[in-house]
């Protein structure tokens, strides 16, 4: 019995409200015979699909299409039955059976390129998308899902204009926004990704994604206040959503708010008690806390790192994350690279676990296994070089012999580890080559000092110097020579200052009592966040070393630069600051004649006790209890420096003790040093 009209657009017209039980109700009558109208099948089919009931929903649709084989939409609506069950092939097979009953179907193109693309088949997507907007020029989620798939293949510009031609015709369109917003964020252009991601919101304001992809943009923008309010935002919306769990994660780790980092961390871990990352991360709150204090809460991020991989025992980020907590004390080593081992047996490779297990190996003097571990470091994810290898049109030098050969040698990192590792330069000259170059990230008068160098450039004089036959990292130099702790090249001076210069600093300095340079803060690098020399580790305050500066019978000389120093320095009595030459030092080349005019130089692990150690200067170290690799363990002398001598902590992230230990050996030094009047008269 056919379907009469009015009962079809009663049920219609329930359809269209939702009503789904009463639509099937009108249409009962016209279900149960053999021969059932077509267009009843398929409205009921339709019904039932949308109460979720997908086996009665496809056998409507199978009836439908048994009884009329040509009933287009029964089989494309069959196939989008198929691509929500995830039938992929099955709903293909429906598309083009729709299709070649009616090529003319802009939403039968559609779907099939959906589902075309959902397995991977890019090209013929893009066709099927494309044939679905040349029937219907203005069909917008066909322009947006064809933009989708343009960059997914990286045609960025091709997939802009997609999107903007979407939105041309539908402007608004929410989805169209939010894709066309993180578009242009993945490009960093955060001001245009902004506008359209604030207006997908607008339109969408219930829509915890557009909020994430938001906060996203605004901390591209460093608008950081923002950013949280729009992660804050999604997690309202969607209180177990772990991606707007995760963004606030990651802005209160990057902001240093670490009270607020463990209290947004232990939500997520009770939220998802069974995720092994949760714990992890809870881990690495607690660590950064306590790291930053007394190390009291150790015990708390070892548990949570131990819980992560009980969890997931191939997790390899918390074996690295355990390894590099272990390290905190020095008498548990063995147990970090252990666990970081683990982490390599489970597959963990990268700048990270490298970097983590090769400074480890290297603390202990295990060189040989250490050094090959810290080119790790050429991986992005630890820093961006100014000189990428790749970027280098010679070919890296492995060892090969020297001989009448050019190489060319790359500065990088911080000064320190220019000041530490040039010495190999000079050593380079006994393996024979023609000529050895030095590609400078800075300039400074006081590289010219250093044995072993034919010739200095810049990066702008590279494209025109003529080519050479090898090139290298200066700190792969130690891997290269095999350096152990017996072949340290560790002949002191081997940087020099130059006599004008010290004549220069000799006349402003006081003549009349043991000269002491100073120097309590590293530099901050936040690019490195994973640095195990962090800036935290390397920084005391000025108020810290008052007990040092009251030593009597000794003048203190600056050698902090910058206006941090100036700022720690004027919070200090008057009568305890000490001279301070720094804001006419130009360059490293000064504050190398200013250090050969003291008689000792006391410092935290910065550049200062590197150059000071170059320049073979009598120098003091003030470590923290996870000092740097190239400090080593349980020793007060170092074999890089042979006028160096170590002041460890004892107590984590304690100053007192150190300059404690430091007063008594400085009040000692005084007394053993003669006195200035017996000098003057040849009395040594």
């Amino acid at each position: 019995m056919p379907l009469d009209p009015q009962s079809y657009h009663q049920a219609v017209d329930h359809y269209s409200r939702g009503q789904h039980a009463a639509a099937l109700a009108v249409l009962a009558p016209w279900l149960d015979e053999a021969s059932a109208d077509p267009e009843a099948l398929n409205l009921a089919a339709m019904c039932e699909y949308a109460m979720n009931r997908m086996d009665r929903a496809e056998a409507c649709w199978q009836r439908a299409i048994a009884g009329h084989p040509h009933h287009t939409g029964a089989y494309n609506n069959l196939g989008n039955l198929y691509e929500r069950l995830g039938r992929r092939t099955d709903a293909e097979a429906m598309y083009r059976r729709s299709l070649e009953l009616n090529e003319d179907s802009a939403d039968a193109h559609y779907n099939l390129g959906n589902v075309l693309a959902q397995q991977d088949r890019l090209a013929d997507a893009e066709r099927s998308f494309r044939s679905a907007l040349e029937l219907r020029p203005d069909f917008a989620l066909a322009h947006n899902n064809l933009a989708n798939l343009l960059a997914r293949g990286e045609r960025v510009p091709e997939a802009e204009a997609a999107y903007r031609r979407t939105l041309a015709a539908h402007p608004g369109y929410a989805d169209a926004h939010n894709n066309l917003g993180n578009l242009l964020a993945a490009q960093e252009r955060f001001d245009e990704a902004a506008t359209h991601l604030q207006q997908a919101v607008e339109l969408r304001p219930d829509w915890a994604d557009v909020h994430v992809n938001l906060g996203r943009a605004f901390a591209g923008q460093k608008r950081y206040d923002d950013a949280e309010r729009e992660f804050r935002a999604a997690i309202g919306l969607n209180p177990r959503m772990l991606a707007a769990h995760q963004k606030l994660i990651e802005l209160l780790d990057g902001c240093g708010r670490f009270a607020e980092l463990e209290h947004a961390c232990r939500h997520v871990a009770d939220i998802e008690p069974g995720s092994s990352d949760a714990f992890r991360n809870l881990g690495t709150a607690i660590y950064q806390i306590t790291s930053r204090s007394h190390l009291e809460r150790m015990g708390e991020a070892e548990a949570a790192y131990r819980r992560a991989i009980a969890l997931q025992p191939e997790a390899t980020g918390a074996y690295l994350s355990l390894g590099d907590l272990l390290q905190e004390d020095p008498a548990r080593i063995d147990e970090a690279i252990a666990e970081l081992r683990q982490a390599f047996a489970l597959g963990a490779r990268g700048g990270q676990a490298q970097g983590l297990l090769g400074t480890a190996l290297l603390r202990t003097g295990r060189y040989a296994e250490g050094w090959p571990l810290l080119e790790s470091r050429y991986d992005g994810r630890w820093e961006e070089f100014p000189l990428r290898a790749e970027h280098v049109p010679y070919p890296q030098w492995r060892g090969e012999s020297l001989v009448g050969k050019s190489l060319l040698v790359v500065e990088e990192q911080g000064f320190g580890d220019t000041f530490q590792f040039c010495r190999y330069l000079s050593a380079l000259k006994l393996l024979g080559p023609a000529k050895i170059a030095v590609l400078w990230m800075r300039d400074d008068p006081l590289y010219r000092s250093i044995p072993g160098v034919d010739a200095s450039l810049t990066h702008a004089e590279l494209p025109g110097a003529p080519p050479f036959d090898y090139w290298c990292f200066l700190m792969s130099l130690p891997a290269l020579m095999r350096t152990t702790l017996d072949t340290i090249p560790r002949t002191t001076p081997y940087l020099f200052a130059a006599d004008d210069r010290i004549e220069y600093w000799r006349k402003r300095l006081p003549s009349d009592a043991l000269k002491v340079g100073i120097a309590w803060m590293g530099e901050p690098r936040p690019h490195l966040r994973d640095d195990f020399c962090n800036f935290s580790r390397r920084w005391a305050s000025a108020r810290d070393c008052l007990p040092l500066l009251g030593v009597p019978g000794v003048r203190f000389v600056n050698l902090q630069k910058g206006a941090s120093a100036r700022q720690d320095l004027a919070t200090l009595p008057s009568h305890f600051r000490p001279l301070d030459p720094m804001d006419e030092a130009d360059n490293f080349a000064d504050t190398a004649a200013i250090i050969a005019c003291l008689d000792l130089v006391i410092t935290i692990d910065t550049s200062i006790a590197h150059l000071a150690g170059a320049l073979g200067k009598p120098v003091w170290i003030l470590l923290s209890s996870k000092s740097c690799w190239r400090w080593l363990l349980h020793r007060d002398d170092s074999p890089w420096y042979p006028t160096a001598r170590l002041f460890r902590q004892t107590v984590p992230n304690q100053w007192d003790d150190v300059i404690e230990r430091v007063v008594a050996a400085l009040t000692e030094w005084r007394g053993n040093q003669p006195s200035l009047a017996d000098a003057a008269r040849g009395f040594i």
